[in-house]
C-alpha cells in the first residue's frame, strides 16, 4: 500500500513535464544548390561551376566534382533563376530553376533555408527536381 503513493506521486511529475510540444532535433540546411550526377559522368568530373543570376545581379560559384556536388549560394530567393551549369566538358547548360524553402526536420521545427536540387541525365543535360 505504500507504493501506490509513491507511484501517483511519479506518475504527476512525468505526466507534468510533457508539454505537448515537438521536440526539434538541433539540424540546419545550408542555402544552395545540389547537383546529383550520374557515376559513369561523375567518374571524370573535377570541377562543378554555376552562374546564378537573379534581380540583376549575378553571382558565379563553383565546386568539386563528383556524385553529389554542393554549392553554397547566400542569399537563395524563391523565384525564377536564370542557372547556367558547366561541367569539365566546357559546354554551358542554361536553364531556369525555382528554389523551395526546404525544412530539415519539417516545418513544425522551423530552420528552412533556400535550396534547388539539380540532377544531370545519363545524356549529360541540367534539370531540376523537385
Amino acid at each position: 500500500m505504500r507504493r501506490l503513493p509513491v507511484f501517483v506521486l511519479l506518475l504527476a511529475t512525468l505526466t507534468a513535464c510533457q508539454s505537448g510540444e515537438k521536440a526539434c532535433p538541433a539540424i540546419a540546411l545550408s542555402e544552395g544548390v545540389s547537383l546529383d550526377v550520374p557515376p559513369e559522368l561523375a567518374a571524370g568530373l573535377t570541377r562543378v561551376s554555376m552562374e546564378l543570376c537573379w534581380g540583376g545581379d549575378c553571382v558565379t560559384r563553383s565546386a568539386p566534382g563528383g556524385e553529389h556536388v554542393f554549392v553554397p549560394v547566400q542569399g537563395l530567393p524563391t523565384t525564377p533563376i536564370k542557372t547556367t551549369v558547366t561541367l569539365d566538358d566546357g559546354k554551358p547548360h542554361s536553364l531556369v530553376m525555382t528554389p523551395a524553402i526546404a525544412y530539415p526536420a519539417g516545418e513544425d521545427c522551423g530552420g528552412g533555408a533556400p535550396v534547388a536540387k539539380l540532377v544531370v541525365t545519363s545524356g549529360g543535360e541540367i534539370r531540376q527536381e523537385p
